[in-house]
């Protein structure tokens, strides 16, 4: 009886990856704005959740 490996699970991330590479490298303007956008959102987010916080008690 074989013991499962966990290289299923890697997949995915290498393939996304690999993906995220080949857009940085084939359209680096879209790439830096994505990128962008993404970290703003992520700021938001952050800030809303320091916003509802602070407003707990």
């Amino acid at each position: 009886m074989m013991i499962p490996t966990q290289q299923s699970r890697r997949i995915m991330p290498t393939l996304l990856v690999i993906g995220a590479l080949f857009f940085i490298v084939r359209e680096p303007a879209k790439a830096a704005a994505f990128a962008t956008g993404a970290l703003d959102a992520l700021l938001k987010v952050a800030e809303a959740f320091a916003a509802f916080a602070s407003h707990l008690g």
